[in-house]
């Protein structure tokens, strides 16, 4: 137990990247995560859209794609 706990006073802080205050003083966490959410979201369909036209285009890999009947 002495090893740990002097191994504990060696941590140091993590240094804030960010902080979630605006400049209002408010907390606002929840509403940059789910901007973010959001943006990821809308950044991934639109890579996989991309994807599958590129795919689409291709003679070599557009039988990879099963069309819809």
């Amino acid at each position: 137990m002495r090893k740990v706990a002097d191994e504990e006073k060696q941590y140091q802080d993590i240094s804030i990247i960010t902080d979630f205050i605006d400049e209002n003083g408010e907390d606002c966490m929840e509403e940059m995560i789910q901007q973010n959410y959001r943006r990821i979201v809308a950044e991934t369909k639109q890579l996989v859209k991309d994807e599958i036209a590129c795919i689409e285009a291709d003679p070599d890999l557009c039988h990879l794609l099963e069309e819809a009947e």
